[in-house]
């Protein structure tokens, strides 16, 4: 695999006025040190989807993605969100929709996992040098993964999803080894990542803020878009 198909940096970046919007809501939030997570308190509440989508921050993403013919109905807009006094390294993962969550959570009745296989991610706090990495040989289908049992951290609810085995993060790094690729200074301001293979972020100590939309189709596939 080429580095393009981990990521594609873009210089698309939100305008200030966009950026105050949000950094204005999670100005309380920021007053907290917590580990990084993305914020499924925006995901699943239909009431701050409408408030993403009919803001400013809204409108400039969904223009940017209809130049790349994609949209945010895969699972809307929301944040990955850090903020440690110390060096944080990434939990290894796969990013899944997850049937007995969602269905919980949206009443929806899927009977197998949605797998993201991208993301637009944009940088609004953080630091760009932060690295990304990922275990291309553990993708979503490998048999060596399992099915783990978590907590959602705004719900409460429990659920199983199929991802990489292990007790804690210690764990899982131990399973996967040494990652297959890293970079650093992929969100300069944003980028195209992919999350359909075993991947985190290890975050500086400093507060860390990404606008993040999942996309259902692969980068090479996002990028082959005639109209750009």
């Amino acid at each position: 695999m080429t580095a393009e198909t981990f990521y594609h940096s873009l210089d698309f970046d939100l305008s200030p006025k966009a950026k105050e919007w949000v950094l204005d809501r999670y100005h309380e939030k920021f007053k907290e040190k917590f580990f990084h997570h993305d914020d499924t308190s925006e995901l699943f509440s239909q009431q701050a989807q409408d408030e993403w989508h009919s803001s400013i921050v809204g409108t400039e993403i969904k223009d940017f993605l209809r130049t790349y013919g994609c949209d945010t109905s895969m699972a809307g807009i929301t944040t990955f969100i850090c903020n440690r006094d110390e060096y944080y390294p990434g939990n290894p993962h796969i990013d899944i929709l997850c049937k007995s969550l969602i269905n919980k959570v949206w009443g929806t009745d899927y009977t197998t996992e949605r797998v993201i296989k991208t993301r637009l991610n944009i940088m609004v706090l953080g630091n760009p040098e932060d690295e990304m990495v990922w275990w291309e040989q553990f993708h979503y289908g490998n048999p060596l993964l399992a099915d783990v049992d978590y907590i959602d951290l705004s719900t409460g609810f429990p659920f199983t999803c199929r991802n990489v085995p292990g007790n804690d993060k210690a764990d899982r790094l131990k399973f996967v080894g040494e990652p297959s690729h890293i970079a650093k200074n992929i969100l300069t301001p944003s980028g195209f990542v992919k999350t359909d293979c075993t991947h985190t972020v290890n975050c500086s100590p400093t507060p860390r803020l990404i606008v993040t939309v999942p996309l259902d189709k692969s980068i090479d596939e996002i990028l082959s878009f005639t109209n750009v």
